[in-house]
């Protein structure tokens, strides 16, 4: 049997050795600069590469109205990363979003530059940050092995934290 093709494949990034998180700069849905900071200790932050012409980013849309289904603490944040506004219509941006969250001042930023940053070839695609670093990536199939993926990685985050703070003792 002949080997499929290959040339084209991207390899999905791993956050290996552990990245540095980095603050998304864009704009919002009425075209107005905005930062989302994530770069800051102790806060746990969930970024969702979405985009609206992917019928797989559809279950994602609603989650930052609410963190928890998706593995976060209320806490928390999820975070709608599209592309920037040459690539994607505030609008119907909007509409994807439904009605309240469009509002919500940190549920999305518009941002071409995080998806390079982040080394983002396609959506739907999720990065977890701890406030300092990339801690799990990856291409997000359903909400529910999102969640899962989230809750492991905070759990082996939080593993590690307890592990150096019994060694320092």
């Amino acid at each position: 049997m002949a080997r499929p093709e290959l040339e084209h494949v991207v390899a999905i990034p791993t956050g290996s050795p552990r990245s540095p998180a980095f603050d998304v700069d864009g704009s919002d849905l009425w075209g107005r600069d905005r930062t989302v900071r994530v770069a800051s200790p102790g806060s746990w932050t969930l970024l969702l590469f979405l985009g609206s012409h992917c019928d797989g980013c559809r279950p994602f849309w609603e989650l930052p109205r609410s963190p928890s289904a998706c593995g976060l603490e209320p806490q928390d944040a999820a975070v709608i990363v599209t592309r920037g506004p040459r690539r994607e219509r505030a609008d119907v941006l909007a509409v994807l979003m439904g009605e309240g969250l469009a509002e919500m001042p940190h549920a999305l930023v518009m941002s071409d530059s995080a998806w390079v940053r982040y080394r983002v070839h396609g959506a739907p695609f999720f990065v977890l940050l701890d406030g300092a670093c990339v801690v799990s990536e990856g291409v997000a199939w359903s909400v529910e092995q999102l969640a899962s993926d989230v809750r492991r990685a905070r759990r082996r985050q939080c593993g590690q934290a307890d592990d150096a703070h019994h060694a320092r003792r």
